[in-house]
């Protein structure tokens, strides 16, 4: 998607390079009515926020920084005062003109970050039988990362040129998930309280990874994490919603093509969804392997933010058709 959108961003900007010459006046004259969109079309947009960050990039990464918990990277993307832990994989917009200069317009942009990896352990249950053996099972570590924004408002435009600007305002709900799943090949029993684990998922030295927290040491002799749904913030699942308004320019590079750029200003309500960790462990009184799930210091939040955030794509491409 990403090298598409770059494509059609250099050969958009280009076509105005291989045009014919025209004089200051001839331009000044120019009638560029049938480049502009009308009553009755429909558009349909993307984001071309990723070609501009690659090139962004190029120059500098002070727009990345790694995140605090599992070492990914990401940008400082936000909206409504909440980072992201990844930008918008693809944004995609859609509108209507009801007159040549109102017209009605949705967004929807999606956050999609899903990898499993699986790791070979030896299989102690039969090493304890044959020492020789050397009978693998898997570790399976899944991490997730999935939001969305969706808005739909109305928009109006003023100009006759090649170069119009936009005012719109309207709706706007966005939500982001994160959590980190863990399965694990060597079970917990009563001959083996604290079984081993892949490696990257435990650090004995430094004592960190799925064995690193106890949740209750009186009752379990070891407990390793299945699923954990908090961020280093403790706000991995978050929601906003309210009011967003719109003030941007789109420049027609050829007819009914426009390069847009717009900023919002936003008042919304935001709120999250309690986030918490779960183990498994051996527990000492019942002589049963159990799951524990621990909800202390469990946090949520509600609230308002009101400021110019990113809704949807704040630099785009748009195509008009229809008519």
């Amino acid at each position: 998607m990403k090298k598409i959108l770059s494509i059609m961003l250099v050969a958009a900007l280009a076509t105005p390079m291989f045009a014919e010459k025209q004089s200051i006046e001839e331009r000044a004259n120019a009638d560029y009515s049938s480049w502009l969109p009308q009553a009755g079309e429909f558009s349909l947009g993307f984001s071309v926020d990723p070609f501009a960050n690659f090139i962004g990039h190029m120059f500098s990464d002070a727009g990345a920084r790694p995140d605090n918990v599992n070492g990914y990277t990401r940008n400082d993307f936000n909206i409504g005062g909440q980072t992201l832990l990844k930008a918008p994989l693809v944004s995609i917009m859609g509108s209507y003109m009801l007159t040549d200069n109102l017209g009605v317009k949705a967004n929807i942009g999606f956050i999609i970050d899903h990898e499993r990896r699986i790791y070979n352990v030896e299989d102690q249950a039969i090493k304890f039988e044959n020492p020789f053996s050397h009978e693998l099972v898997n570790d399976v570590w899944i991490h997730g990362e999935y939001g969305g924004s969706f808005s739909a408002g109305v928009e109006y435009r003023l100009g006759k040129k090649r170069v119009q600007g936009v005012f719109g305002a309207g709706l706007v709900y966005a939500f982001q998930t994160s959590a980190d799943k863990f399965s694990y090949g060597n079970a917990i029993t009563e001959m083996n309280q604290m079984p081993e684990v892949a490696a990257a998922l435990w650090n004995k030295e430094e004592g960190k990874g799925v064995y690193a927290t106890n949740p209750d040491p009186g009752i379990y002799a070891a407990a390793r994490l299945t699923n954990s749904a908090m961020s280093g913030d403790k706000d991995a699942f978050w929601h906003r919603f309210g009011l967003y308004t719109t003030v941007g320019v789109e420049w027609f590079v050829a007819p009914k093509i426009a390069l847009g750029l717009n900023v919002n200003l936003d008042l919304l309500y935001k709120w999250s969804s309690n986030v918490c960790q779960q183990y498994e462990g051996y527990n000492l009184l019942t002589k049963q392997t159990e799951v524990f799930t621990d909800l202390r210091d469990v946090a949520n939040y509600s609230g308002v933010t009101f400021g110019t955030e990113n809704i949807g794509a704040n630099l785009y491409m748009a195509f008009y058709f229809g008519k």
